[in-house]
Parts: structure tokens; sequence; C-alpha cells
């Protein structure tokens, strides 16, 4: 029961945060840069995001164990669960936006979705920065000095009392609960996706189909199908596409 209220916190500690970045930094800059694309500002941005979500999921772990009189086990799986959790999420955004590059890519749409070979370098940079991100939570949790420099951090207690006074209004607590339980069955699926997907690997299955989402896959198997028609026949596609309840905009940090 602890393990489920953990990540059920942890969930709507996320799904807050991504609220509270878009509205102080996110929308900010939009208005600053006109809503244009920079891509060394976005770059940095997003690697101050997940340094500080690594920093907030840390000190969530932290609160929780202290909250529940652990023993070595329970204070184990905790970090252990805080650690995968936090994983599972970055990992899923890179791949996410990894997906609808390589769908604009593949169907000629590049010039539609604004995307360009800065933003192919920007994704690979990505892999570093969630790189980064596990090993700042690592350390925090076996340099216990250097975990307590992180908990006591203007920035990230900003962040956390922020995010638990949002979540302690009385309207509000409803609402981020509602979203929190969706985006903690989201993470369960993408988790027990990425478990399966070891398992073919380690089995010597085939994964090609598995590391498709359904919409690259339908749209790789259009393209094949369509491959010797009339190439100037225009595809629309759903603006919208891609786009997850917890962020409102999927192609910058």
């Amino acid at each position: 029961m602890n393990i489920l209220e953990l990540i059920f916190n942890l969930s709507i500690v996320y799904v807050i945060y991504n609220l509270v970045w878009w509205l102080i930094v996110k929308l900010p800059k939009g208005f600053i840069t006109g809503f244009n694309k920079n891509i060394a500002l976005d770059y940095v941005l997003s690697a101050l995001k997940f340094l500080i979500l690594s920093n907030i999921t840390f000190t969530n772990c932290l609160n929780h164990i202290q909250n529940i009189s652990p023993n070595v086990y329970d204070v184990s799986v905790t970090y252990i669960i805080g650690g995968l959790f936090l994983l599972i999420y970055m990992a899923s955004k890179l791949n996410k936006k990894r997906s609808l590059f390589n769908l604009a890519t593949n169907f000629g749409l590049k010039s539609k979705f604004n995307f360009n070979n800065s933003i192919s370098n920007k994704l690979k940079y990505e892999n570093h920065i969630i790189g980064v991100s596990m090993v700042v939570f690592t350390a925090c949790i076996g340099f216990p000095s250097f975990g307590e420099i992180i908990y006591l951090n203007p920035l990230n207690i900003w962040f956390n009392e922020t995010i638990q006074g949002l979540y302690q209004a009385p309207i509000l607590k409803n609402i981020f609960g509602f979203f929190g339980f969706f985006f903690m069955v989201s993470t369960f699926q993408k988790g027990i996706s990425s478990i399966k997907t070891i398992i073919d690997q380690i089995s010597g299955k085939s994964t090609k189909k598995s590391n498709e989402s359904p919409m690259e896959e339908m749209m790789r198997k259009f393209t094949e199908k369509n491959s010797g028609e009339n190439s100037s026949k225009k595809v629309e596609m759903d603006d919208d596409l891609y786009v997850d309840f917890e962020e409102m905009d999927d192609n910058e940090n």
C-alpha cells in the first residue's frame, strides 16, 4: 500500500510540476521569443527542467521515508520506485518526441512541424540530459551530504512548497488527484511496455514493432502501401497529435 501511495503522490507532483513549469517558464519564454523556437535556449531549459524534476523526486521519496518509519528494505524500495518512475517519465517524453520527428520525416511533414536538423541534434542530446538527471538522483541517495544540499536547495524548496500548496487547495486537490490517477495509470502502461521490450531483447525476439508507436506504425504501413501513388497527394494530420494532458506543448522542453 505504501508503494502505491508513493507512486500516486509522485504522479500528482509531476502533474502539478508540469503546470507550474508551463506557467513560470514556457509561457513567459514564448512571449519573450514571440513563440519562435530557440534551440540553444530550449536545450538549456530541458536540462534545467529534468534536473529540477530529479531533485523533486528525491525530495518526495525522502519525505515518504520519513513519514512511514521504514526499515532498510522500505528505504531501498522507495528509492528504486522513485528512480524507475523518474526514468520511465523522462524516457517516454524523449521517445514521444522521437516518434513525432520520425513520423514527420517519413511523411515529408518536417516543415509543417517546424522540424530541422537542429531538432534532431536536440533529441540526441536529450539522452545525455536524462543520464545526468539519473546520476544526480543516484548521487543524492549514495552521498547523504550531497542529498542534503539538494534537499535544502532554495529552488527545490520553492518548487516543493508551491506544488504542495496548490495540491492542498480545496477545489484543486480533487482536480489534481483526478489527473494524477490517470498519469499513474499511463506510467504503469509505459513501464509494462518497457519491461516487455527488455524481455524481448533478452530472449532475442524482434523488437521492431514494439519500438514504434501505433500511429507511427500505421503511417509507415500507409507510406509503404501508397509508395507508388502520386507523391503530390496531400495528407492532413491532426495538430493535436501526441499531446499529453500534463504537458501543453510537446515540441518544446
